[in-house]
């Protein structure tokens, strides 16, 4: 009688699932693989995997449609009690109350998903208790390979589920995978010893119980999976281990803006303007009671400055110093800012950021896009501060990111470049494959062809390891370089900006770009003042905020050596006014790039994400972007942050403390 009452009750169970899906127009039972793959099914590969542990819950249907109307689609039965099928799941049933159902079922896997060919009152009876998985004898049938990025997924986890052979790890993302194993810094070269799988698995479940104690209902659009993605691109796979499951539960919970970014495509909200400054009125009630913080003499903004130098060593950190002491003085006494230098190590920004934490900072500012690791972890740890990194293109919602749209100063600085080369050759070293510089070369050598559409231009690399840069150039004969953006202190080499190399060795600056970073930093500082740091307009729900600020914006600019004839003067005055007013766009209209037409006559300006995410060259450039593998160690370290073909869940991970 027990048993009967089980049965009656997963009948229930089984009705509601049809009526709910009935509602919400979809298909009430079981689906049959038979009928989801047609005709095409007979061409199929199939592979045997032998005996598994197959998660319930992605036993989704049946192999053929015999018993399918049997079944609710949530594996419930519906036929009605007395009847051959309800005595036999009755007995089916009683045999796994007292001994143990240990026969495996036969199924059939495709595109991750289980479909029984015998079995199916085991499933519906273990499903029915909640049991999570059933051994199966299972053969996997593998879709044709097209551009769909399903199937693209799933061969990504058939490549992984040959050297770690768990399900549950359910991605469902092209790439994320491989971001996987890279996170846990193993590779995918052979198949991982049983003591591997067994600590990946063992991970895997204890983040799996913290993520569902703190999202008991799930995420709607990311599995457990997707999560684990997010919280090892910031913590060690090695915390999930060691670390009690109240502390991963905390970081989990931390971790919600970072989910919520996670699952929108749209991710990323550019401000390429400054927004209104003037305080929003907001009603009474939204003041009343949320009010923004009023900042005076006796109650500041405390802004903490990390540096990866010093400015008696640097002219980049130099400059930027120069901008946090601006800001001591703009505001009349309603900011304060600190600098904390030679942060240079994980441990040495982690511990800055601590000191500047417990000193009171109400926003902390790091201004290396290889600080973004720690940046980020940190905005996770200290929830009431605000944090910033300068980088380009990191979707995080705990941190802003800043970068000047230096592609507008380049475009300018070509043309002066075009004009000053008396051989048709220029060249051009940077320093780091990462998001935005490709733009900066792209808009350099556009505006060089503007002027002199027979002009080349050589790139080099400065960070590539035993490479010389300047006896390639000599080489060549190029005389007319665009260099490093900062002039270097005395003593040191002075070539930087736009420079000719003259024939008695010497040097002559012809333009260098002026990066105004306390401006930069008071836009953005006032809507803190304001109030209106989080009413930004560009951002809409679940995006993070890239500000990327230009010509228009006041915080860069270019310099025009008196050395270069009045012309060049005149010229870049027409063409910055233009860039600024819109009417000269570098990226419209025909592009080439090396290797393939961009777009045709006639086209808009490329988006701003196209921009951004630039990996090709233009054609009339001589070099190419080079690999990880060719660059020295710091620039290997700043592109795994934020370099053109990868992003921060590649970097090097924190440990567990």
């Amino acid at each position: 009688m027990k048993f009967q009452d089980d049965y009656l009750d997963a009948r229930k169970a089984g009705q509601r699932a049809v009526r709910k899906a009935q509602l919400e127009g979809r298909y009430p039972f079981l689906p049959a693989l038979d009928d989801l793959l047609g005709s095409e099914g007979d061409g199929l590969s199939q592979v045997n995997l032998g005996i598994r542990e197959v998660p319930l819950d992605m036993v989704v249907g049946t192999k053929t449609a015999g018993r399918q109307n049997s079944f609710a689609n949530n594996y419930m039965p519906l036929l009605e009690n007395g009847t051959e099928f309800a005595s036999k799941w009755d007995r089916v049933f009683s045999y796994q109350m007292n001994v143990g159902i240990s026969d495996p079922i036969k199924c059939y896997e495709y595109m991750k998903r289980f479909y029984v060919l015998e079995g199916n009152k085991r499933v519906s009876v273990l499903k029915y208790l909640d049991v999570p998985s059933v051994e199966a004898e299972v053969i996997r049938v593998l879709p044709k390979r097209t551009d769909d990025p399903n199937v693209q997924t799933y061969y990504e986890f058939v490549e992984f589920d040959r050297i770690c052979p768990v399900y549950e790890i359910d991605f469902t993302r092209q790439g994320e995978y491989k971001e996987f194993v890279e996170l846990l810094g193993l590779t995918m070269d052979e198949p991982w010893s049983s003591d591997t799988v067994h600590m990946v698995e063992g991970a895997y479940y204890r983040f799996l119980r913290a993520y569902k104690e703190v999202n008991p209902n799930g995420i709607e659009g990311m599995t457990p999976a997707d999560g684990l993605l997010v919280y090892l691109s910031i913590y060690s796979v090695q915390s999930l281990i060691d670390l009690p499951r109240s502390t991963v539960e905390n970081r989990i919970r931390r971790l919600k803006e970072e989910f919520k970014s996670e699952i929108n495509e749209n991710n990323i909200a550019l401000q390429k303007n400054p927004t209104d400054i003037q305080e929003k009125n907001r009603g009474f009630l939204a003041n009343f009671f949320s009010a923004p913080r009023q900042y005076t003499e006796a109650n500041p903004l405390n802004v903490a400055f990390l540096y990866t130098d010093h400015p008696k060593r640097s002219a980049w950190t130099s400059d930027q110093e120069i901008g946090r002491i601006y800001l001591n003085h703009c505001f009349n006494g309603l900011v304060t800012t600190s600098a904390y230098f030679d942060c240079n190590t994980d441990e040495l920004i982690s511990e800055a950021i601590t000191k500047a934490a417990n000193a009171g900072s109400d926003m902390i500012v790091t201004t290396s896009p290889a600080m973004m690791p720690r940046t980020l972890r940190a905005s996770i740890h200290y929830d009431k501060i605000r944090f910033l990194n300068m980088s380009l293109n990191l979707s995080h919602r705990t941190v802003r990111t800043y970068y000047a749209r230096m592609y507008e100063a380049k475009f300018l600085m070509g043309a002066i470049a075009a004009l000053n080369s008396e051989n048709h050759k220029v060249g051009y070293v940077a320093e780091h494959p990462i998001y935005g510089d490709i733009a900066n070369i792209n808009a350099f050598v556009i505006g060089v062809a503007l002027i002199d559409p027979s002009c080349k231009v050589y790139l080099e690399w400065a960070t590539v390891s035993d490479r010389d840069w300047k006896e390639a150039f000599r080489k060549e004969g190029i005389s007319v370089i665009s260099g490093f953006d900062y002039a270097p202190f005395e003593g040191q080499e002075t070539e930087h900006g736009v420079y000719r190399v003259n024939e008695d060795g010497t040097v002559t600056t012809l333009a260098s770009p002026l990066f105004i970073w306390g401006k930069y930093y008071e836009l953005i500082l006032r809507t803190v003042i304001n109030g209106t740091y989080n009413d930004d307009p560009s951002t809409q729900k679940n995006q993070a905020t890239n500000y990327w600020y230009g010509l228009s914006s006041g915080v860069i600019d270019v310099n025009i050596s008196e050395a270069v004839p009045y012309y060049n003067h005149k010229l870049n005055g027409i063409l910055k006014k233009g860039l600024i007013r819109g009417s000269i766009l570098p990226f419209s209209g025909e592009i080439h790039s090396q290797d393939r037409m961009i777009q045709g006559r006639g086209a808009p300006h490329l988006t701003d994400d196209a921009i951004i995410r630039m990996d090709w060259l233009n054609d009339n450039v001589i070099g190419h972007i080079p690999a990880a593998s060719e660059l020295n160690t710091p620039a290997q370290e700043v592109a795994a942050v934020s370099g053109v073909t990868t992003d921060l869940k590649k970097a090097t991970k924190v440990e567990s403390e």
